[in-house]
């Protein structure tokens, strides 16, 4: 194929992708709008209300996108308990994850399973369950973008086992793959300064940026690799 087809070929599958993207946020916002109009809550600002759908579409789009590499059982395996620990602390240092309390007992019944409506649209529903040594309470959102990050590590796992540099930049980014955490807990007000309390109150909308950057790190990891290779050569 020549080289104007393969530009062709790529801006028609960016579109493509493009135009599916849009409609999905799209559907979204109209499912959030609805779901306000019913329990009449669309979160404390406007970036609140928008900020789930972000996450799902960032989420769903790499996930879509994204194809682990063939390569043998064990090095899968190894990726899988990785990972599996990754979300693990992950969802404890975000709060979704902790030891077990009495505080949702009124909720959970004898099941240990609730449900909580209270809040917009992708801050709800809140899925809880409380066990005799764990609680688990699932913000949608958080959960689906941190899923996203844990299967954009483990396609990065399976990649160093195969390219030495491919895996290492993957690697590399996997701080980032933390960072959403750190500004998350700015909404909490860890500082008594006007800087901190600052970045405290906009703390979610400091996350998504840094989810986004972190998924686009390890999303794009490759053309980073390549970059790479093309500096070395120059």
């Amino acid at each position: 194929m020549t080289q104007p087809a393969l530009e062709s070929d790529r801006i028609s599958r960016f579109l493509v992708s493009s135009t599916w993207l849009n409609i999905l946020l799209a559907m979204q916002l109209v499912a959030g709008l609805v779901y306000a109009y019913i329990t009449g809550d669309m979160g404390s600002r406007w970036t609140h209300f928008v900020l789930p759908f972000i996450w799902f579409t960032a989420s769903v789009w790499v996930i879509w996108h994204t194809r682990p590499a063939k390569t043998r059982r064990v090095y899968h395996i190894g990726a899988v308990l990785v990972v599996a620990l990754y979300l693990i602390v992950m969802f404890y240092f975000s709060g979704l994850l902790g030891p077990s309390t009495s505080h949702f007992g009124q909720l959970t019944g004898p099941s240990g399973f609730g449900m909580t409506w209270g809040r917009s649209l992708g801050w709800s529903p809140v899925f809880v369950y409380t066990g005799d040594l764990i609680t688990v309470s699932l913000i949608p959102y958080q959960a689906v973008g941190l899923f996203a990050l844990a299967y954009l590590v483990y396609d990065a796992l399976l990649d160093l086992s195969q390219s030495a540099v491919g895996g290492i930049v993957g690697i590399v980014a996997c701080p980032a793959c933390v960072s959403p955490l750190f500004a998350v807990l700015l909404a909490g007000g860890l500082s008594g300064s006007s800087t901190m309390l600052l970045l405290g109150a906009y703390g979610y909308e400091i996350a998504t940026v840094l989810f986004l950057v972190a998924v686009g790190i390890l999303y794009h990891r490759q053309v980073l690799t390549r970059q790479y290779h093309q500096f070395r050569i120059d």
